[in-house]
């Protein structure tokens, strides 16, 4: 990982534990009507979206007034035609991490078609491995019109690894369902409400509301899921959701999450090393990244929430989360609306 060259392939290693339901019946029915929204707004790519918008490359794919990285002095120093370059190629770089995520979510509803232990449970996880696999079509094929797929960057695809190498499918159901769904469906929200494409704004449409579900059944199933555990299995879960949230930070808002925006520089014909030394000075002035007002935020919304109302923040490990100094949101509102309607307002 980490080179701009295409990697085609790569592997990893998962522990798979296969659990057969042999009754046949529906224990949660919450689950069961997700089911059925899923069955209910399946939909075809090829068919529902219309693939004949143009997309222009220099336009407004990511709203740079809504992304604060972008508000530097440095990028607004730039001339007007590498500024479109700027937004085409970071645009590009955004999807591309958010497609590969769309590949890992697509495996780990496989894993999770295998490890869950209950019929309905089984069920929801099929109709969500069709949803990943469209969503990994439509941003590839979107990806390409626009420009090119970057790689993966490093600090996500160790995120993903740590999920597809878990061994217990809860651990999965944190990493994926909670902390990288959570996370792709506050973003598709954003960039929908904000982008000037409109073919990225049509299959976005699509593409949250099969978010939405997959957001309300981890938390469902991994909430009853937990309260129902050993208190030794429990922990290592809990554990496992603790360092998955330091990783996760660490990822969005540390350095870590600036690895890989050498490739769009590069592409812009901007030297890296002076981007990072104009960077040290603006945050040293004061410069914050701060999230744009009326965005729905996915850590203090969704991710956080779910960690603590599935129990996942005992007061064994909460002094965890305190050192790390990361706070812990415990509004379920959003949660409670997904839950409930399957999509987000």
């Amino acid at each position: 990982m980490g080179e701009t060259s295409a990697v085609k392939q790569s592997s990893m290693t998962s522990p798979l534990e296969v659990l057969w339901d042999w009754g046949y019946e529906i224990e949660q029915d919450k689950l069961d009507k997700l089911y059925e929204k899923a069955k209910r707004d399946q939909w075809n790519a090829s068919v529902d979206i219309d693939w004949s918008v143009g997309v222009d490359p220099g336009g407004k794919i990511l709203d740079e007034s809504r992304m604060a990285f972008l508000q530097l002095d440095f990028f607004k120093k730039l001339s007007a035609s590498q500024r479109e370059d700027l937004n085409a190629h970071y645009s590009a770089y955004i999807l591309s991490q958010i497609l590969h995520g769309e590949q890992g979510a697509l495996m780990v509803a496989g894993q999770l078609v295998s490890e869950v232990p209950d019929y309905e449970a089984k069920l929801y996880s099929a109709s969500q491995a069709m949803d990943e696999a469209r969503h990994v079509e439509v941003f590839g094929k979107y990806i390409r019109k626009l420009d090119k797929i970057y790689p993966v960057t490093e600090p996500l695809y160790e995120i993903l690894q740590e999920i597809l190498e878990a061994e217990k499918w809860q651990a999965k159901t944190v990493g994926m369902q909670v902390m990288i769904e959570g996370l792709a469906l506050a973003s598709f929200i954003n960039v929908r409400a904000s982008t000037g494409c409109s073919l990225l704004r049509q299959l976005l449409e699509y593409v949250t509301k099969d978010e939405a579900r997959h957001v309300a059944f981890g938390n469902l199933y991994l909430t009853e899921s937990i309260s129902q555990m050993h208190p030794d299995d429990r922990a290592e879960i809990e554990d496992f959701t603790l360092m998955m949230t330091r990783k996760f930070l660490a990822w969005r808002r540390g350095p870590d999450g600036m690895k890989g925006f050498e490739w769009v520089l590069e592409d812009v014909g901007i030297d890296p090393a002076d981007f990072v030394a104009a960077l040290h000075v603006e945050l040293s002035n004061g410069f914050k990244m701060d999230a744009t007002p009326g965005s729905v935020h996915s850590f203090r919304g969704l991710i956080m929430p779910g960690i603590i109302r599935a129990g996942l923040v005992s007061d064994r490990v909460r002094p965890g989360y305190e050192e790390a100094k990361i706070k812990l949101f415990s509004d379920v509102t959003l949660l409670e609306e997904l839950e409930a309607s399957g999509q987000v307002a």
